[in-house]
């Protein structure tokens, strides 16, 4: 008589199992789901709100780099387990979406594994998406060798005008603001070791070699670029292509280390009208502020 109960609990036992795996209650949550969770914990590092010292801050600011790119790996690894499922371009986006624009000390922020494959797989499977206007414009502001040639495939063959013309825009302010980061790091033996070590030092070491006239050269053509094929496209801020290519431009040519600062005329401190070539020839310090 027992065995036969206890022959009926593991019958019972069995079917409860069959119909769980039937409603899919063992089964692991859908992409789209896993890529939601990623995307919250990717959103979890955020401050406190308490005053910090520097030397707390400097900690938060570690601890921020060094958590989004270990969310960064989990995306990369999602994006390759479901490479035709529409979450993959978003999982790969997220792994690349953190820019180190300051060269902190790699023994404080990490390093970011994630970011050569996932910049791989976006230049072979996503290239012609109308999705990558937005990380062309946020790697514009970084220095890693993989922002470059990724900018010039979307340029190459994005089938989209608009994000042609992000990254045309963002090809061109990448190249600027990394030859300035270079003429830093010439001058800087300390922030070279820091470029050498977050980005590597053949990377490093061969850009150092490039012709600096060269450089700028390159930088403007990309501009022209811009204005001649995208000019009337509008930007995201209201500003056309045209408008923002020649404001990078008037700062190469006139607010550049080295260059003739453009004339001034405005009231002094006391309401005297002046312009800035009345002081040519002498130590000028200009004061910019703001109340905002």
């Amino acid at each position: 008589m027992q065995q036969k109960i206890v022959c009926r609990i593991l019958v019972l036992m069995l079917n409860v199992w069959v119909v769980a795996e039937a409603n899919g209650q063992n089964t692991p949550p859908a992409p789209a789901e896993q890529y939601k969770a990623l995307r919250k914990e990717y959103d979890s590092a955020t401050g406190s709100g308490a005053p910090m010292t520097d030397a707390e801050r400097l900690r938060f600011v570690g601890g921020v780099y060094k958590h989004h790119f270990m969310v960064a790996a989990k995306s990369l690894e999602l994006a390759e387990k479901f490479p035709n499922d529409p979450v993959a371009l978003e999982a790969l986006l997220l792994a690349v979406w953190q820019v180190n624009t300051t060269p902190w000390p790699v023994e404080m922020v990490g390093e970011d594994t994630a970011r050569p494959r996932a910049f791989e797989i976006l230049q072979r499977d996503h290239v012609r998406s109308d999705k990558l206007g937005p990380l062309c414009q946020r790697i514009s502001y970084g220095f890693c060798r993989e922002y470059e040639p990724f900018l010039r495939a979307v340029l190459a063959a994005n089938p989209h005008e608009s994000v042609r013309a992000t990254a045309c825009l963002s090809l061109g302010a990448f190249l600027n603001n990394r030859a300035a980061r270079l003429d830093l790091c010439r001058e800087r033996p300390d922030l070279a070791r820091e470029f050498a070590d977050l980005y590597g030092k053949e990377y490093l070491a061969a850009l150092l070699r490039q012709d600096r006239g060269k450089v700028t050269e390159e930088v403007e053509a990309v501009f022209h670029q811009a204005v001649e094929q995208y000019g009337q496209v509008e930007l995201p801020g209201g500003k056309t292509v045209a408008e923002q290519a020649d404001a990078e431009m008037f700062a190469i040519r006139h607010l550049s280390v080295g260059q003739q600062a453009p004339d001034i005329d405005g009231e002094d401190q006391d309401g005297r009208r002046f312009k800035l070539s009345d002081y040519r020839g002498k130590v000028v310090m200009l004061d910019f502020w703001s109340y905002v």
